[in-house]
């Protein structure tokens, strides 16, 4: 398991780059106070400046590989989210039975929901290497016989090529499903929060008494810029998911008939 598993989520280029220069300021102002770091400690503190150094002379962002992740978190996030609306369409069977036919047509978004997306959608907020793991057994996940069969049932057939496809672009520009392929920006990222999972590492366990101040300054000093990159990220999140929220709110809003 790589050290980038011990953060808690995944940032783009622009956040990984705030965060490297916000530590190289934190071990600024820590050497001024002559605060000596440990060995362990500042070889971390250098593999994490080298990387942002790196993601910043690719010009800090990576459009391409950006622009396939979004699509393909679009993609599965809007499968699960049919998925669910089948289900849910054919909920409260108590009070009003479902027939046969609306019975098994839940019973297909069950079995496929389960099988393919049985821990929801969260594995997009990992880092590139391991949303692809959890991509690939979402695929070989569909490739079963018994859910590739309730798919066509459901009529989900296009919805399923087209995951598929950005999969296969996913992986290929990842440069795991071919080596060529694989992107200079895309390892940049990856290394990079390597190298701050491993500083996270050592800094925990370099400074862990808790009774002690200068341990807690320093694992804040040089853990909070990554913990601060990661909050904005996710109320990034949080505030575009809320606005997708409202504008379907709207549009289903505007789509009510009005009332005779």
């Amino acid at each position: 398991m790589g050290k980038a598993a011990f953060l808690a989520r995944r940032l783009p280029p622009s956040g990984c780059i705030v965060a490297g220069t916000k530590l190289a300021a934190h071990r600024e102002a820590l050497k001024s106070k002559k605060i000596k770091l440990s060995a362990k400690v500042e070889t971390s503190i250098q593999s994490v400046l080298a990387a942002t150094e790196a993601l910043e002379a690719l010009g800090s962002t990576d459009a391409t590989m950006m622009e396939i992740d979004r699509g393909t978190d679009r993609c599965i996030g809007a499968f699960g989210s049919e998925l669910d609306s089948i289900v849910r369409g054919f909920d409260h069977e108590g009070i009003l039975p479902l027939s046969d036919e609306e019975a098994a047509r839940r019973a297909d978004a069950e079995l496929v929901r389960s099988e393919v997306l049985s821990s929801g959608t969260d594995f997009l907020r990992l880092v590139h290497s391991q949303q692809w793991v959890r991509m690939s057994a979402m695929v070989n996940a569909l490739d079963r016989k018994e859910v590739n069969a309730a798919v066509e049932r459901l009529g989900l057939s296009a919805e399923v090529g087209r995951l598929r496809r950005w999969t296969e672009l996913y992986g290929s520009k990842l440069g795991v499903t071919e080596a060529k392929g694989a992107d200079p920006a895309v390892k940049a990222v990856e290394a990079w929060h390597e190298a701050y999972g491993a500083l996270m590492v050592h800094a925990h366990a370099e400074y862990d008494d808790d009774r002690d101040e200068t341990h807690a300054l320093l694992r804040d000093r040089l853990l909070s810029p990554y913990e601060d990159a990661a909050e904005e990220e996710r109320r990034a999140h949080q505030r575009a998911r809320a606005a997708a929220k409202n504008k379907k709110k709207n549009d289903e809003a505007e789509a009510e008939p009005d009332p005779i």
